[in-house]
């Protein structure tokens, strides 16, 4: 399996791949964008930072995008998307066939070297707060609960977590 940068031409895979990996969250009624946007989402949203796809052969399996700096729409929602040299991880999934075989981390770990390279020195997110498995596993990689949002046309509030990028420490 090979990780790569995002092209245009991905986002129809892409976008199968995040439909798959977040149907189970939106099973519990949690409208994540990924649940069910379009193509055309897809591409603005994997555009608007550093992406990357994981693929096995020519099925892309995992993907991760980190904005820097975040994107408007969190920065007008929480004074923590404006903190200066904080990148925004954006939009991670695992394909339910592949997860439990550490490709969230392999994405994390190349996400965090882009952001240090970058000159970022933390990194944020947000989550939903019923999500509790997202919640534990940003929580395991050292990001901690700093603020809580409301998406406009969310069904949940969202958490926002941040954690500092140096040292780092990927366990």
């Amino acid at each position: 399996m090979e990780i790569r940068p995002f092209r245009p031409a991905d986002a129809a895979d892409l976008t199968t791949l995040l439909h798959r990996a977040y149907a189970e969250l939106g099973d519990r009624g949690l409208n994540f964008t990924a649940v069910d946007q379009d193509e055309e989402t897809t591409l603005r949203r994997a555009s608007a930072g550093a992406s990357w796809v994981l693929v096995d052969g020519d099925r892309t399996v995992a993907t991760m995008t980190i904005s820097w700096p975040a994107e408007q729409t969190v920065r007008d929602l929480t004074p923590e998307a404006r903190i200066p040299a904080r990148a925004w991880l954006n939009q991670l999934a695992v394909d339910p066939d592949y997860r439990s075989q550490g490709l969230a981390q392999r994405l994390r770990d190349t996400g965090y070297a882009w952001c240090v390279d970058q000159g970022a020195t933390s990194i944020g997110l947000d989550t939903a707060e019923p999500a509790g498995h997202l919640v534990e596993l940003y929580a395991r990689w050292g990001f901690t609960t700093v603020d809580k949002v409301q998406w406009p046309g969310k069904r949940y509030r969202s958490l926002i977590m941040k954690r500092g990028l140096a040292p780092i420490d990927v366990r």
